[in-house]
């Protein structure tokens, strides 16, 4: 329960730092699969297993409340006022834990179609990265306090594709939302505690998260090793997105080294502690 509840904490806090996917997250924790088979098949699943999945899925909602109210704020301050190396630290982080995704392969070999579908993933992700650098201007779209029927229909459709990127490893929800010319108008309607658009975001975020999630779920099941292949193209290609620069100062440089060392040494703990569990 509490590495549950842990898990969504740190996933809350990804999914508000555009470059850092909470389904990458999810993955390094080890809970990304039972995620979207709790999320997937919720609907079909029988009684007892749909109370399992309440279960799983309620940790990780008071995991994902908590890491927004408590943490968000401290880690956006750092990445405000500290982005060079916070972003050290998630590379760190993200590059220890690449190995661990490995394990859950069926076939230790890589195969051809597995090669194919690591490439596949990493020039999508390369892809939708050059995309988002021509809309991220930073403006304040005109129809932040227009909310017409179609900008309605806009802020439901974009925090579907929002949701649905969020289950996707790799690929931030935040930035897809930068893209799309809505993420500084969300968190104006956050900021201003407009609750009507904030609802119709939501409404769109959890039929994005669920439709992604069983669709996800069946690739994983089916193609477990491919899926797999092709989530690691994509967490391999977001590093570019992520990856700040480095300072060539003694002082910036040194300090950046050992917080990248910081974020493999955290992955190698865990692993430790969930070993020693």
């Amino acid at each position: 329960m509490i590495k549950n509840i842990i898990s969504g904490a740190f996933i809350g806090i990804a999914n508000i730092i555009p470059g850092v996917s909470g389904g990458t997250v999810a993955l390094l924790l080890g809970v990304y699969e039972k995620l979207t088979e709790s999320l997937g098949e919720f609907f079909t699943a029988p009684k007892d297993k749909k109370i399992e999945f309440i279960k799983f899925l309620s940790q990780i909602f008071i995991g994902v409340i908590i890491g927004l109210l408590v943490f968000a704020k401290l880690i956006g301050f750092l990445y405000t006022s500290y982005s060079e190396s916070t972003s050290f630290f998630f590379l760190g982080l993200i590059i220890a834990s690449l190995p661990l995704v490995l394990t859950h392969r069926n076939n230790k070999q890589i195969d051809t179609s597995g090669k194919l579908w690591f490439l596949f993933g990493l020039f999508l992700m390369i892809g939708f990265i050059f995309l988002q650098n021509f809309y991220d201007n930073g403006e304040i779209s005109s129809n932040l306090y227009q909310l017409t029927g179609g900008y309605a229909i806009k802020l439901i459709l974009s925090g579907a594709l929002a949701g649905g990127a969020m289950v996707i490893p790799g690929i931030s929800g935040s930035l897809l939302l930068v893209m799309l010319g809505e993420y500084y108008n969300i968190l104006g309607f956050v900021n201003n505690q407009m609750l009507i658009p904030i609802s119709l975001v939501g409404i769109g975020a959890i039929i994005g998260i669920i439709g992604f999630a069983r669709i996800i779920d069946k690739l994983l099941k089916s193609y477990r090793d491919n899926t797999l292949y092709f989530i690691i193209g994509l967490i391999v290609a977001s590093l570019l997105k992520i990856w700040p620069g480095f300072t060539l100062t003694l002082f910036n440089g040194t300090i950046n080294i050992i917080i990248f060392g910081l974020g493999i040494y955290t992955v190698k703990l865990m692993k430790k502690l969930e070993g020693n569990k």
